[in-house]
C-alpha cells in the first residue's frame, strides 16, 4: 500500500465516535484569541470557568521549559510574558491529554510514549527558533500530538495497535512501517480523522497525517506553510528518535532525508548544534511531564 492510503474500517470510524469530546473552554478560547478585538481579561474569564484547567496551565507556564523570573500567578501574566498563542497551545495539549487517556498494554507503554511526544513539542520549538520562523501558532502543540492516533487505537483497537508495536520491534522499522505490511489502519490517518472531529486547526490535522510523508508535492495540496510546520515536526520526530528520548513503539532510527533539509534551509552540520540545543531544551521536560499528568 502507498503512502497514506490505508482507511480505516466503518468499525473504526465508528469507535472514534466512542472516544470524549474536548472541553468547551478550548473552542472558547481558540475563538477569543482567532478574534483580534478580543482582550486578556476576556480570556482570563473563559479560564476562570475551568478552574482544573486554569491551575495545569499555570503550574505548566511556571515550569522550568519557560523558565518565567519570579513566575506568575494570573492568566493575565501569563499571556503577558508567553502572549495568546502559548496559552492556548498549552491548553488545548493538556485538554488532548486528558481525552486519550487509557491503559498501557504489554508493548505501548503511556509515559515513555508522552515523553516521546512531548520531546517531539520541544523539539519542534527549538527547530522553529533554529530557522526562525516568523509565526510560531500551534508548532509546540503539532509536535506534542502528532502521534495522537496511536493513542486513539490503544483506546478503540488495541489489538491493531499491539500487532504493529511487536512487526515494528521484531523487524526493526518504524510503525508507518509496520501498519502499511499489516494493511491495518494507518495511525496518521486515524489521528487525522479524529483530529477533524474534534476541529483541531487544520495545521495540526495535517500534521498528524503527514509527518510520515517526506514528499510535500504528496501531501495533498497542503499550504507552504503548513507544509513548512510538517517538515519541522517530521525533522524534530527523528531527532527525538536519535536522541532515544522516550518511545512511541518502535525502536528504529532515520536520518533526515536531504531534500527535508533543503526545504528548511538546514545545512547538515547544523543537525549536531541543533541537537544539543534540544538535549538542553529537554533537561526541562521531566517536570512538564508530571504537570501535564503523564508521568507519576
Amino acid at each position: 500500500m502507498e503512502g497514506n492510503s490505508t482507511a480505516p474500517t466503518d468499525f473504526l470510524l465508528q469507535s472514534l465516535e466512542s472516544l470524549p469530546t474536548l472541553p468547551v473552554i478550548v473552542y472558547e478560547l481558540t475563538d477569543l484569541i482567532n478574534d483580534p478585538m478580543s482582550s486578556t481579561n476576556e480570556i482570563e474569564k473563559v479560564m476562570i470557568n475551568d478552574q482544573s484547567m486554569t491551575t495545569k496551565v499555570l503550574r505548566l507556564v511556571n515550569s522550568a521549559y519557560y523558565a518565567i523570573p519570579g513566575g506568575v500567578t494570573s492568566v493575565s501574566r501569563a499571556i503577558a510574558y508567553l502572549g495568546f498563542d502559548t496559552v492556548n497551545q498549552l491548553v488545548l495539549g493538556s485538554a488532548i491529554i486528558e481525552a486519550l487517556k487509557c491503559e498501557d498494554n504489554e508493548l505501548f507503554k503511556l509515559e515513555p510514549f508522552w515523553q516521546h511526544s512531548v520531546g517531539v513539542a520541544i523539539a519542534s520549538e527549538t527547530i522553529a527558533k533554529h530557522i526562525n520562523l516568523t509565526k510560531q501558532t500551534d508548532i509546540f502543540t503539532s509536535g506534542l500530538v502528532h502521534d495522537m492516533g496511536k493513542i486513539a487505537l490503544a483506546n478503540i483497537a488495541p489489538e491493531i495497535l499491539t500487532t504493529s508495536c511487536k512487526i515494528a520491534q521484531a523487524a526493526s522499522i518504524s510503525m508507518d512501517e509496520a501498519e502499511k505490511q499489516m494493511g491495518a489502519p494507518q495511525h496518521t490517518e486515524v489521528g487525522a480523522l479524529l483530529a477533524k472531529r474534534w476541529k483541531l486547526p487544520g495545521v495540526i490535522e495535517n500534521v498528524v497525517r503527514h509527518h510520515h510523508q517526506p514528499d510535500s508535492l504528496r501531501r495533498g495540496g497542503v499550504s507552504s506553510e503548513m507544509n513548512q510546520t510538517v517538515d519541522i515536526v517530521m525533522l524534530a520526530n527523528l531527532l527525538i528518535h536519535a536522541l532515544k528520548f522516550g518511545n512511541s513503539g518502535h525502536n528504529k532510527i532515520e536520518g533526515a532525508p536531504k531534500a527535508l533539509l533543503e526545504r528548511l534551509s538546514i545545512q547538515a552540520d547544523s543537525i549536531k548544534p541543533i541537537m544539543i540545543k534540544i538535549k538542553e531544551a529537554l533537561q526541562s521536560a521531566d517536570g512538564f511531564l508530571k504537570i501535564i499528568g503523564t508521568k507519576s
